[in-house]
């Protein structure tokens, strides 16, 4: 197991090598440099920008040719320096430490939210199967997987925001991570980021409870006199789990890209998908790199943690 972690985690550091590496050319041929907002706005006062522009850029280095960005950008990640955020005017690592915790906190209630009315509803339309509920639980499974989560999430701000004023749009950083108006205004992103994903541990659920009901230790059970409830909680949840605990597992890190970050901006959450949202259009290179090497990590991670996980959850399955 320790030969195979220490592999595994050889590999995650590669690719994020790899991830970082694309992404850091891509962002230097793309038009456009991180002095242009001053070009901006030293142009519409009529000033002379040309000097201004190219002190800037010489004093981030962005003028050096890209192999020369890229080896002191390596250098100093390794370092630990992750770098200067023009846009904000702060070390990259200062601006993570401020917004990662409300993408983990926005993350965190809608995997609970998810996984827990997931599991339910699929357990639930499994031992009521070919019924009314097992076909309406279907039926908003696949809704539920094909709506795309922009959308909802615009049409539950203009329903229950604009329409309804339930709820509020706007994230006060001001107050507790989690107070109750914050929590408010929660509700709506955490239904929109969670409803994919729940419907896909319903169907997840659904089937596996379907294949443990049709084992024979549960037609033992029944045999054995014992009550449909301990049948069912004992004996066919225990055993659905373990497939449905690795699928929420992988889901944690897929949904860091999958999801999240584009929640944040529809909702105006300032969390990391925020951050870097305005730092692509700043071209604040700093910060893009920064928030793809970390979303990546956790990727990577997540994923190893699944594989170990399921060894201690199966002990059928091994490693060595």
């Amino acid at each position: 197991m320790r030969d195979y972690i220490l592999m595994r985690l050889f590999y995650a550091v590669i690719i994020a090598w790899g991830i970082v590496t694309i992404t850091f050319i891509l962002l230097r041929v793309a038009p456009g440099s991180p002095a242009d907002r001053y070009l901006l706005n030293m142009s519409a006062k009529g000033q002379d920008v040309t000097q201004v522009i190219a002190s800037i850029e010489a004093r981030y280095g962005v003028d050096q040719p890209i192999w020369e960005q890229y080896r002191d950008y390596v250098v100093n990640l390794v370092r630990g320096d992750w770098g200067w955020s023009l846009s904000t005017s702060m070390p990259v690592m200062t601006l993570l430490r401020r917004h990662w915790i409300y993408s983990f906190q926005l993350i965190l209630l809608s995997s609970l939210f998810a996984s827990l009315l997931g599991m339910a509803a699929g357990v639930y339309s499994a031992v009521k199967q070919r019924t009314r509920t097992d076909y309406i639980a279907t039926l908003l499974s696949f809704m539920g997987v094909s709506v795309p989560n922009f959308w909802l999430g615009i049409m539950l701000i203009l329903v229950f925001s604009v329409q309804l004023g339930w709820f509020k749009t706007y994230y006060d950083t001001s107050l507790a991570l989690f107070s109750l108006d914050n929590l408010k205004a929660l509700v709506l992103p955490v239904i929109t980021l969670g409803t994919g994903m729940m419907a896909g541990y319903t169907r997840y659920a659904r089937s596996a409870t379907l294949d443990n009901l049709r084992q024979d230790f549960v037609t033992a059970a029944r045999a054995k006199g014992l009550p449909e409830r301990t049948v069912i909680i004992k004996h066919v949840f225990r055993n659905a789990m373990l497939p449905i605990s690795t699928i929420i597992l992988w889901e944690l890190g897929a949904i860091v890209f999958g999801g999240a970050y584009l929640t944040e901006i529809i909702f105006g959450i300032p969390g990391l998908g925020q951050i870097s949202f305005n730092a692509i259009f700043a071209n604040d290179y700093a910060v893009v790199v920064a928030v793809t090497l970390i979303g990546s990590m956790i990727v990577l991670l997540t994923n190893l943690v699944t594989d170990i996980a399921y060894t201690y959850m199966d002990p059928r399955v091994r490693y060595d």
